[in-house]
């Protein structure tokens, strides 16, 4: 570690604090730089948004937030690695389709050919005690995919992943039609409505008590313009709201979408997850630190003044993605910056934060819920 004098020191945190975290200071150490950005997130709880929850599944309790990282095996793996000597996350994410089993028990890439790795439910399952899993499963209004499910062309793969799920002794947080209403997915409400009721009491019929449903909005503009509350399949058949948290979080304020979800959240008493998150378009610069005070100050501090009790972080090369590497969307891994590294770790290291605990499954309440 570099020595560095207090007036140093003091100019450094003046600059940073009335620049928002701006570009490193040539020679300055990223220990001090990585305090620095950490004070700045200076968020209290809104009691606005503290209110009691019609159902309390998995729900961390007053001022705790479950920390979630993913998404895929390679790396979930080098995180896990290279923090090897810090908590771990509570939990970790992975993906599905309907359409097969194909990242529930096998890995995604080595069934359609593409990426080494990439998504595995079980995987995650063996590798981590004591965590929840974070479970995306797809589905789009293309392909006759919600009239194959009405129909039930898709229930052995709803029956494999219920074996799954009575096979981990975990919690789980499912999202059925994750960003159900965004305009890439073009799923026309009702049949959306209809297939994650289909997908959920399949799931409740077969058994299945450790699985939380969550209801996962993209915040955006919606498709063909609908109101969100039109894909709304019922108070009694979700457990959480989620919202996807990426562009958004260049601004203080997120948007107008997402704060109308979180109104309609307290409308309907959800606790809310932000379900998916990472700084896209620019990621996470190796040179210079202005996407801390520009993207991840906000993100840290709104969760916690909105109450949001849950938040999943996609770390990752979104360049490296088939499928993605055309948006330029760039690379999210906070291990590309040290000084945000130091900072993020530095912030989910507060007390505030779930992460991976023998006590974790207590906490969220899971000991109430019987498992075979």
């Amino acid at each position: 570690m570099k020595k560095i004098n207090l007036l140093t020191v003091f100019i450094c945190s003046f600059l940073l604090t009335a620049c928002g975290g701006g570009e490193d200071p040539v020679n300055i150490d990223t220990d001090v730089l990585s305090d620095n950005y950490v004070s700045q997130i200076t968020a209290t709880v809104n009691s606005d948004f503290v209110y009691e929850y019609e159902k309390t599944m998995y729900v961390p309790p007053e001022g705790k937030i479950l920390y979630i990282m993913g998404q895929d095996i390679a790396t979930i793996s080098q995180f896990s690695s290279d923090h090897a000597d810090q908590a771990h996350p509570a939990g970790w994410s992975a993906y599905w389709g309907i359409t097969d089993t194909a990242g529930i028990f096998e890995n995604t890439a080595d069934a359609v050919g593409s990426q080494t790795g990439y998504h595995n439910h079980q995987w995650l399952a063996d590798k981590f005690d004591n965590s929840v899993i974070q479970s995306a499963l797809w589905m789009v209004g293309k392909y006759n995919i919600p009239e194959n499910i009405l129909a039930g062309e898709y229930d052995q793969n709803i029956e494999a992943y219920c074996d799954y799920a009575k096979g981990i002794n975990r919690p789980i947080y499912l999202r059925i039609g994750y960003e159900f209403d965004g305009i890439h997915n073009s799923l026309e409400p009702e049949d959306y409505v209809a297939s994650y009721r289909y997908i959920h009491d399949y799931i409740t019929n077969a058994g299945v008590t450790n699985v939380a449903f969550v209801w996962h909005s993209y915040v955006a503009p919606t498709y063909n313009g609908y109101a969100v509350i039109e894909w709304y399949p019922g108070d009694d058949y979700v457990d959480w709201f989620g919202v996807s948290l990426f562009g958004h979080m260049y601004s203080a304020n997120a948007s107008e979408e997402a704060n109308a979800f979180l109104e309609l959240a307290k409308e309907h008493k959800k606790p809310v997850m932000v379900a998916e998150s990472a700084p896209v378009i620019r990621g996470v610069v190796e040179e210079g630190s202005s996407i801390w005070g520009e993207w991840y100050v906000n993100y840290f501090n709104y969760i916690i003044s909105k109450n949001i009790k849950a938040f999943s972080y996609i770390n990752c090369d979104w360049d490296s993605y088939p499928g993605f590497a055309d948006l330029n969307w760039g690379d999210s891994r906070i291990e590309t910056n040290e000084t945000i590294e130091k900072a993020w770790m530095k912030e989910v290291a507060k007390d505030r934060y779930l992460k991976q605990s023998p006590d974790l499954y207590s906490i969220l309440g899971y000991d109430d819920i019987p498992s075979d």
